[in-house]
């Protein structure tokens, strides 16, 4: 998964989840790229979970991004997703005190 986040002169932040971002390049330059690392094994477990999950939509969305080695290395920040609140929270404020 990846984020991006832009700034504004008010030290304000954006943050919006695009799920095919840099496949369609529609990042800008100046764009802050967060990529929220995890078990795939654990994405797909909680996937499954939702009402609408549709795994044919999934593997078709699959084949169409870019492989995730990719998407790490254009990102500017790395937050591993143990699938817990507390450690998902902290590394975002460590990310939003460099970024603003």
């Amino acid at each position: 998964m990846n984020f991006f986040l832009r700034k504004n002169k008010n030290k304000k932040a954006i943050i919006l989840d695009i799920p095919l971002l840099l496949e369609n390049k529609i990042n800008k330059k100046n764009d802050v790229l967060i990529f929220i690392d995890a078990n795939k094994k654990n994405i797909l477990k909680k996937l499954k979970k939702r009402k609408n999950f549709n795994s044919k939509l999934f593997y078709k969305f699959k084949k169409i991004q870019l492989p995730l080695a990719i998407k790490k290395k254009k990102s500017h920040f790395i937050i591993k997703n143990n699938f817990t609140k507390n450690s998902i929270k902290k590394d975002i404020k460590v990310v939003l005190n460099k970024i603003l």
